[in-house]
């Protein structure tokens, strides 16, 4: 948790944490639109935060999980689907989010404590509309401990409003620099000599905990001839504080991590359906692509052999399942959270009702020294009390 301002300089404050460290906490811009959306997002809670919410103490994994799953079912529209089986990220445990939208991990003593919780990209689109608003209620209200550790927030330029080479531009001009130093800067893809592969500008780094990236999006999705760019930029918890309000104001913070951003402050990117109907047009037409190069020659020859009909009844594939490419990530298309499926417990042939009582009692001590007193007066001979006495001394060597 991070105390009051030390120093201000210009719109830049530094904080400093209880574990005494010099932090800088992520700048916002009030804004007038809708300029940037969130694409990737981490954050921590205190597993106590579940314990809460449940009204019981909770102790196994598989009841915290549950029990988070249920409340992220109500946020993001999608839970906590399958045990992953190996952890991630330094946490000994993971289960995946969604229909492998993200996941979240539990275990460590290194971890103090906490769940992470990862939502990717194609789970920022895929959750429920209005998403953002009721995590930020969640974490501010309820969740113990809370904080983000990284927050990716991006802007579409679907018609190619601004451009790599625009940005490359800014770059020179200074206006990547917020304290007179420049940031670092590096070139990915085929600037030299472009082929429609796509090109990406990286500024800043990100063990600094922010960068900023520019790339052509839809060359990237596959289509060579798009003229949509994204700028995405990265901020981490690494030299900095990520407030919480990043939730529910990622514009004011997108554009004020730059001042070149500051371009963008009367803009509008489009909303989540308009990206996932740009994507899924863009998948479909390189599906098509890829089709046509690997198999056009067959079809050519075999759909005026066979006929339409029966050329596609021979190469259709029935199962009814989806190619991972042509998957629009949308939360109701998820499978079944854990916490609603039926949850079998494990047989217990002592107490096959289940209610706590073994059917029979497995060992009495009462029923074990009357049959043991029975078989040593069947054995003895003569009068009962020989039997007796013999009893007595077992009884002696037992003491």
């Amino acid at each position: 948790m991070a105390k009051a301002p030390l120093a201000s300089l210009e719109r830049l404050q530094i904080v400093v944490t209880e574990s005494g460290e010099l932090k800088t906490i992520a700048v916002r811009v009030p804004t007038a639109g809708h300029v940037a959306m969130i694409d990737t997002l981490r954050f921590t809670i205190g597993e106590e935060t579940w314990s809460r919410t449940a009204g019981i103490q909770l102790v196994e994994d598989d009841a915290f999980v549950f029990e988070a799953s249920r409340h992220f079912t109500e946020i993001f529209g999608f839970g906590v689907t399958a045990d992953m089986r190996r952890g991630r990220d330094f946490y000994l445990n993971a289960w995946e989010l969604g229909d492998g939208y993200g996941y979240v991990a539990m275990g460590g003593a290194s971890q103090r404590g906490t769940m992470l919780v990862n939502l990717t990209g194609q789970g920022c689109v895929a959750a429920k509309p209005g998403w953002e608003g009721r995590l930020h209620e969640f974490l501010t209200q309820v969740a113990r401990r809370p904080g983000i550790t990284r927050v990716d927030l991006a802007h579409d330029c679907m018609n190619g409003e601004y451009t790599v080479d625009q940005a490359d531009e800014w770059y020179d001009d200074g206006l990547f620099s917020s304290s007179g130093r420049a940031p670092s800067h590096e070139h990915r893809g085929d600037w030299r000599n472009p082929v429609g592969k796509g090109r990406s500008l990286y500024v800043g780094l990100r063990r600094n905990g922010k960068l900023c990236r520019v790339y052509e999006k839809g060359m990237e999705q596959g289509d060579q001839s798009s003229p949509w760019v994204r700028f995405e930029v990265e901020l981490h918890n690494k030299k900095r504080v990520i407030p919480l309000d990043v939730l529910v104001d990622p514009s004011g913070y997108f554009v004020g991590s730059y001042p070149c951003l500051r371009f963008f402050e009367k803009d509008r990117t489009p909303q989540v359906i308009e990206v996932k109907r740009k994507s899924a047009e863009i998948n479909v037409d390189a599906s098509l692509r890829n089709i046509l190069a690997s198999y056009g020659k067959y079809v050519g020859v075999l759909r005026p052999l066979l006929g339409d009909e029966a050329f596609l009844d021979a190469i259709t594939n029935t199962s009814g399942e989806w190619p991972e490419r042509l998957k629009v990530p949308d939360y109701e298309l998820c499978d079944r959270p854990m916490h609603e499926r039926p949850h079998v417990n494990a047989f217990n042939d002592l107490d096959p009702s289940d209610d706590g009582w073994p059917e029979e009692t497995v060992f009495s001590p009462a029923d074990f020294t009357e049959r043991w007193s029975n078989e040593i007066r069947e054995s003895g001979e003569g009068t009962g009390d020989e039997g007796e006495q013999g009893l007595d001394g077992q009884r002696d060597d037992l003491r």
